[in-house]
């Protein structure tokens, strides 16, 4: 079962790849949905065992990240003073009053079944996975209308969040982040539940407000894909792999020598490097780094 994360995730694989990827929102109901892998009764363990630190957790709400002073409470760990881990009463005290929304990060970073997962989703897809985890209060949105760098499969694990999907950006120039500006009508909206998961294409406008009377969690699936940066790196670092050069030539020959082998060695890999090698090199080497 844990081999078949794309078909846990969106059911039908041909249909996802074929008629949604990258061109339409959409909601999947698949027959095995891994809610299993990080349910709320694991994050309140979580909270109480008292090792979950910042980044990879905050409070958030709809037009603000709570300062991690309000929810943190200063211990010493060998000899020094630490404040960044979190406090299970302070979160819990954030959430009753101020209706605030938490967000743990990179959970496939540190939770080793949400790491199976994305690690598994990311070799299906070729691409770096990342997981991100919201407990939301009723009635609250933990976000404003923003556009994600990545696909998103947006897995509802309890409660129930009512998703507005919009249009994806005009031309590649687009920033990933809040968009004050009109969005246009939604293409998509509704209301995600249990079991069900929500696919969004990378840069499409979206928000979600959890509805009901019992808190919405959900477990967001980033999918990465290269941007220009991505590609500037990767190429620079292919074209300086293996140069044995001096740091500091000492005289005009030697800084021209120099400049001579280097240009030689960018010109041979150029020769052999394609397009569609680049951009395989650099997502490989992005699902490394995760």
């Amino acid at each position: 079962m844990t081999d078949d994360w794309l078909r846990r995730c969106v059911a039908d694989e041909d249909v996802f790849l074929k008629d949604l990827w990258r061109s339409r929102p959409a909601v999947l109901r698949p027959d095995e949905p891994p809610v299993e892998v990080l349910s709320v009764a694991d994050v309140e363990h979580l909270l109480d065992h008292g090792l979950l630190k910042v980044p990879y957790i905050g409070l958030v709400q709809k037009d603000a990240h709570l300062p991690s002073s309000r929810f943190c409470r200063p211990r010493v760990v060998l000899g020094e003073v630490q404040g960044d881990y979190a406090d299970g009463q302070d979160v819990r005290a954030l959430i009753r009053d101020e209706q605030a929304t938490v967000l743990l990060r990179y959970v496939d970073q540190w939770h080793q079944g949400v790491r199976a997962l994305a690690r598994g989703l990311g070799g299906r897809l070729g691409r770096q996975v990342e997981a991100f985890f919201f407990l939301t209060p009723p009635g609250t949105q933990g976000r404003p209308v923003h556009r994600d760098d990545a696909d998103v499969l947006a897995i509802q694990i309890s409660g129930t969040k009512r998703w507005r999907v919009h249009g994806g950006p005009a031309d590649g120039n687009w920033v990933p982040e809040r968009e004050d500006g009109d969005v246009g009508e939604p293409l998509l909206d509704t209301v995600l539940r249990p079991g069900e998961v929500l696919y969004i294409p990378r840069g499409f406008a979206h928000s979600a407000r959890s509805v009901g009377d019992e808190p919405s969690a959900h477990l967001s699936l980033t999918i990465r894909e290269v941007a220009t940066a991505n590609l500037y790196a990767l190429a620079q670092a292919l074209l300086t792999d293996g140069t044995e050069l001096p740091g500091r030539p000492l005289d005009d020959d030697a800084l021209h020598a120099a400049a001579e082998e280097l240009l030689t060695g960018a010109r041979s890999m150029l020769e052999m490097l394609t397009p569609e090698a680049l951009i395989e090199y650099t997502r490989s080497a992005m699902r490394q780094d995760a």
